[in-house]
């Protein structure tokens, strides 16, 4: 379950309803119940602030048969003096759920927010062969036929970058955060190297780079990739929701396949994740 969806359970319901049970509680005891009554109006408006329509009906009914059963309690057979105070009540849990309406439909459908703040609503591409459609980036199917045909032309390096926690994020934020986060890595990493150099989607949270270079210049732009995601959390509607990304690269070059470059960025990724979330590994 979600934060936010935690958030409406507990402050647009079991709050409300637990404010109602005690508001019933004291208008039965006291000597003044309509003070309890006329708090039962507002109770479904506070729902309201955090719930749907749905639950903030749910409230807006508790409401009233809270405020009918303590004014019947209280009133007895002058219960009719009563009757401007409940239909207060039934004024006001109207107006809550058309409120919680009204702030569902003018609420924007979109992905939470990115680490720099800005709003950000994933693009899905239509679908395209050796095109991802959520990150817009070369799949595996059609960077690997390219990569096989062509060979290492000078010095190049081969990584494999990997989002530590994707499935945990997933099921702590919900899948729109995920999708988030491997839309904004996929972003960073694509803006962090020249257009000459590869990126593409390996697979689940996994990016392929081949960038061109010798090792000792290739590094600082991976140092800068998992920086800029490591240092930058996920802003969503749960908070600021920490990422990291783990990566294993080797070099390229001579008479090796691309499979067998893969592999060994595989392996270097392995050493990588062993020490923990964030870490690097270049092989050379």
């Amino acid at each position: 379950m979600s934060a936010s969806r935690r958030t409406e359970l507990v402050l647009g319901l079991l709050v409300p309803l637990t404010a109602l049970v005690g508001l019933l509680v004291v208008g039965m005891a006291s000597d003044q119940p309509a003070a309890s009554v006329a708090f039962m109006a507002a109770v479904p408006m506070f729902a309201a602030m955090f719930a749907g329509a749905a639950l903030t009906g749910i409230v807006a009914a508790a409401a009233l048969v809270a405020a009918i059963a303590t004014s019947v309690s209280a009133y007895g057979a002058d219960f009719y003096d009563a009757v401007p105070i409940v239909i207060g009540v039934i004024v006001g849990a109207g107006a809550a759920v058309i409120a919680s309406q009204v702030k569902a439909g003018a609420a924007p459908r979109r992905a939470p927010a990115t680490s720099a703040g800005a709003s950000a609503d994933v693009p899905r591409r239509a679908a395209e062969p050796g095109t991802d459609e959520l990150t817009g980036l070369p799949t595996r199917s059609g960077v690997t036929s390219d990569l096989d045909a062509t060979g290492p032309t000078g010095p190049r390096v081969v990584a494999l970058l990997d989002c530590d926690a994707v499935a945990e994020i997933n099921d702590a934020y919900g899948r729109g955060v995920g999708d988030v986060f491997l839309f904004a890595v996929a972003g960073r990493t694509r803006w962090a190297l020249p257009e000459e150099d590869t990126v593409a989607r390996w697979g689940g949270g996994t990016f392929l780079l081949v960038i061109h270079g010798e090792p000792d210049s290739v590094r600082p732009a991976l140092e800068l990739i998992a920086d800029k995601v490591n240092a930058n959390p996920i802003r969503c509607d749960a908070g600021l929701v920490p990422a990291t990304v783990s990566l294993g690269a080797v070099v390229w070059s001579g008479d090796a396949d691309f499979a067998d470059a893969v592999g060994r960025a595989r392996r270097a990724l392995y050493s990588a994740k062993a020490q923990g979330p964030g870490h690097l590994v270049l092989d050379v």
